[in-house]
């Protein structure tokens, strides 16, 4: 048996300046709820011997860079923020057109934004001074069901546009269908396999 309290809970490096959502308060209440669901307990019913691959893994990643690689965990979430453009008077500066690593923003004379582009990464948003991108809409993406092993697989995309205070929640109910519902012997993203609605 490894020495651990039944969960893995990954973040991104803190004071990051990529972040689009500030994830320390979430990380606080999920460590704090995966804690009073005593997820080690219901794991030991599950498996004869716990190892590394049988525990529940969480990641979050405050921008779509997703250092802590929310795409290959069982529960994967990352931060986004949507540029808003204003009336404020364009300069022309072409800073955040030089910051779109997806070419979202172009400059043809005037600013131009094709947002099926956008990727929520918020670097207009920070590169932007005049004020003519503000931060707009901003949260959480959730993914659910990655691995890695004999058979890896990206997480699915599971819900968009969550706000911090209804991510807990989420995925109380998410582990708690696992305790309940859960196979013996099957981990999470297994689980999370059969269950594609949640």
């Amino acid at each position: 048996m490894i020495d651990h309290p039944g969960f893995v809970l990954e973040h991104c490096r803190k004071n990051c300046g990529k972040s689009a959502q500030d994830w320390s308060l979430l990380h606080q209440q999920l460590e704090q709820m995966f804690k009073d669901l005593d997820l080690l307990s219901h794991l030991q019913q599950k498996f004869p011997v716990i190892h590394y691959h049988h525990l529940p893994k969480i990641s979050i990643a405050g921008c779509p860079n997703a250092c802590s690689q929310p795409q290959i965990k069982d529960i994967g979430l990352t931060g986004f923020l949507m540029p808003k453009l204003t009336e404020a008077r364009c300069t022309g500066c072409q800073a955040c057109c030089r910051s779109c690593q997806e070419g979202a923003l172009s400059w043809q004379g005037e600013l131009e934004f094709e947002p099926t582009k956008c990727i929520g990464c918020g670097d207009c948003v920070r590169s932007c001074p005049t004020g003519k991108i503000l931060p707009g809409e901003s949260g959480w993406t959730l993914h659910l069901g990655g691995r890695l092993g004999r058979h890896p697989q990206l997480a699915r995309l599971s819900r968009e546009k969550l706000q911090t205070s209804e991510l807990p929640r989420i995925i109380g109910r998410i582990l708690e269908d696992y305790i309940d519902n859960g196979l013996p012997q099957e981990r999470l993203t297994h689980f999370l396999d059969r269950r594609p609605h949640l």
